[in-house]
């Protein structure tokens, strides 16, 4: 018996639906990343420094190629990516009801001990806020940004659910947290009656495939939708930073995040050009990046990929590659190349558990 929320087929544009977590949400497959909106002179403008009018435009073709998730965060450009993407949702004219807004909270929003962590005041304080900058009455999906070890997690979570009785958050999330965090959440929500964890947003690309030695099964065993950061590696899967011609002038030369095992990589690069070399779309042949995308999305446990650009052109490319197709056969290659050394327990969990699969 298949997982509900896991979706088995992928149609030709971003607009296939699937539900998130154990939800009647529908989400797209990709989901546009507003993390190049907004930045200045600080850590957000090496990402991006896209204003007003650039960001309506990447709001304007992701609408319209069928994406209806965006993601932000409030830490992004300290503010100013959640202010500009509500302005866009004016702009553009876009019905509230027609857009699923996600948003974060955790990192720093001022100098003070509690203007930071996972605390029910950073908590609430900080939703008020971002309902402000987004000019919106509700957010769909209020994500931690990250796991707070000052603050009790039963304290977050009870300070989730108020948001959710109060109607300022319609479903709740997590991001960057490890398994055993996770389930010690679950746990607490389903002993206390607490609103559920639909999503867990996390790191997980083809040449970083750390999440399947743990994080991965215990979604898969409790239905929680997962929600891929970074699918290119910070630019590395776009195959500029392999190869002949390499160009240090991009922002993976300047903020190199997340780390890559380059040694692994270049092998994992030199068999996705070869399968993206067989791939056509609309007469121009595919690249790196948008078979790494598109590999994410062949991903059983995947519910949507965040995609962001700092052009317009960067975007197209990346929805383009929802049309990419995989053979069984180029999907096991894939794997082969890219798959994790075995680790304790897993190799010893999977030669006990021969004799019992299903």
């Amino acid at each position: 018996m298949t997982t509900p929320n896991i979706p088995q087929t992928i149609n030709d544009t971003p607009m296939h639906l699937r539900t998130l977590g154990r939800s009647g949400l529908f989400v797209s497959g990709l989901c546009l990343g507003t993390m190049t909106f907004g930045g200045g002179d600080d850590m957000w403008g090496l990402i991006g420094k896209l204003q007003q009018e650039q960001a309506d435009d990447l709001v304007r073709i992701a609408l319209d190629s069928g994406i209806n998730f965006i993601d932000t965060a409030n830490v992004y450009g300290g503010g100013a990516s959640e202010r500009i993407v509500g302005q866009s949702l004016k702009n553009l004219g876009v019905p509230r009801e027609d857009v699923v807004i996600a948003t974060k909270v955790l990192g720093p929003m001022g100098a003070g001990p509690n203007a930071r962590g996972a605390s029910r005041v950073h908590i609430m304080n900080e939703c008020k806020a971002s309902l402000q900058r987004l000019q919106t009455d509700y957010i769909d999906l209020y994500q931690i940004h990250g796991f707070d070890p000052a603050t009790p997690i039963d304290e977050t979570l009870e300070a989730l659910n108020t948001l959710v009785q109060h109607d300022h958050v319609r479903y709740i999330g997590l991001s960057n947290w490890a398994a055993w965090q996770v389930m010690k959440a679950v746990g607490i929500t389903q002993a206390r009656r607490l609103c559920p964890i639909l999503s867990l947003q996390a790191h997980y690309t083809i040449v970083g495939r750390d999440l399947e030695r743990e994080v991965i099964p215990m979604l898969e065993s409790e239905n929680i939708g997962l929600m891929v950061w970074s699918p290119l590696a910070g630019g590395y899967l776009s195959g500029k930073y392999e190869g002949a011609g390499v160009s240090e002038e991009n922002r993976r030369a300047k903020f190199d995040f997340p780390p890559v095992n380059r040694e692994r990589g270049s092998r994992v690069i030199a068999v996705m050009r070869e399968i993206a070399a067989g791939k056509n779309i609309d007469g121009d042949l595919a690249s790196v990046a948008q078979v790494a995308i598109a590999w994410l999305l062949h991903q059983k446990a995947v519910s949507s990929v965040i995609v962001g650009a700092r052009r317009e052109d960067q975007l197209l490319d990346n929805i383009q590659a929802a049309r990419i197709r995989f053979s069984a056969d180029e999907l096991a290659a894939l794997d082969n190349v890219s798959r994790l050394p075995a680790e304790y327990p897993g190799w010893m969990l999977a030669r006990q558990g021969e004799y019992r699969a299903l």
